[in-house]
């Protein structure tokens, strides 16, 4: 199992609301962010120290599956409509545009669209890399989208599904922090201002999750398809501070296993879900995080702000799954 990353502020005293117990230590990721803070052996905030106005900002919901059996204060709720750069989460958007056109028997998963050498860019992907002209069935190009964030493979979709359709989609289901600015990595032409960047909000990522696991935005054989996408994602970070290991997840060993869709951009790291307890103890919850601001600019596996997003969901994890005593792993 992969070493946790313990290199984070120290536990703060839980409070009995939610969110509360959980501020302190936001706020603090929020500063380390911005590099006003040291990461580390720092000394733990204290319950009343507010964040300085900056650059580094950071927004987390978090909540059990069923909200109906969870203790009403439960969820975590930080920022959580504030609209941040989607970065590539803003994906899961496109995919449930895509899966409604499906739906709706306008489009099959199985039918095939050739991606053209003009269709390739740069940034997160493989096909970029592969023989252009070559044709994708729908399902190929979503898992790609999903699993490896593929850019080229987004942008074939963003086209064949059009992007009045997938903002129409957001808007439909209440989505309202959320807008997809379109194509990725096309750049804007010289002498014309940059291209205007999508947004979202913790909340809205963390309503598609819930309404997504709790089958109600999609048809069952849909749902169950968009799921498996979600599972295969290459680029967690919420389990990098919790010794989270995705391989064996894959085969039903460990705690949990985590299914979601991250984002990254310069200053950005973002990354949003479900943990889906892999123990009889367990219950699943979905969360979602977001950062801006990170004065780190590398895009390496040791990004900070990739490490602030590992950080505030293992605090996540703490307040909403306490570790189970004893050997409670589910058996076939």
């Amino acid at each position: 199992m992969p070493p946790r990353d313990t290199a984070q502020p120290p536990t703060v005293t839980h409070e009995p609301d939610g969110t509360a117990g959980l501020r302190p230590r936001f706020e603090w990721l929020e500063r380390v962010l911005e590099g006003s803070a040291p990461p580390g052996d720092a000394p733990a905030p204290q319950a009343n120290t507010a964040a300085e106005p900056g650059a580094g900002a950071m927004a987390v919901v978090a909540y059990p599956l069923d909200a109906a059996s969870a203790p009403p204060d439960a969820g975590i709720s930080y920022r959580a409509h504030e609209p941040f750069p989607a970065a590539s989460t803003i994906k899961v958007f496109v995919l449930q545009a895509l899966l409604e056109l499906v739906a709706a028997g306008t489009a099959r998963l199985d039918d095939e669209l050739e991606v053209r050498a003009a269709d390739m860019v740069s940034g997160s992907g493989v096909l970029k890399a592969l023989t252009p002209g070559r044709r994708h069935t729908l399902r190929d190009l979503a898992t790609l989208m999903i699993a490896v964030s593929d850019n080229t493979a987004t942008n074939v979709l963003i086209e064949f599904v059009g992007l009045d359709r997938v903002n129409a989609s957001i808007r439909a289901h209440g989505w309202s922090g959320t807008v997809s600015a379109g194509k990725l990595q096309t750049g804007a032409p010289t002498g014309a201002r940059a291209p205007a960047r999508s947004t979202t909000t913790a909340a809205d990522l963390a309503d598609h999750f819930a309404r997504l696991w709790r089958g109600e935005l999609l048809p069952p054989t849909l749902t169950v398809e968009a799921q498996a996408m979600y599972r295969k994602q290459q680029y967690c970070e919420l389990g990098r501070a919790i010794g989270h290991d995705s391989y064996l997840a894959s085969i039903g060993e460990g705690p949990w296993r985590i299914a979601s869709k991250s984002g990254s951009i310069t200053g950005v790291r973002n990354d949003a879900g479900v943990f889906e307890p892999l123990t009889a103890t367990g219950a699943p919850f979905v969360v979602a995080i977001m950062t801006r601001g990170c004065v780190d600019p590398r895009f390496h596996a040791e990004n900070l702000g990739a490490r602030v997003v590992g950080w505030a969901a293992a605090a996540v994890l703490e307040r909403l799954a306490p570790p189970p005593t004893g050997d409670t792993r589910l058996t076939p």
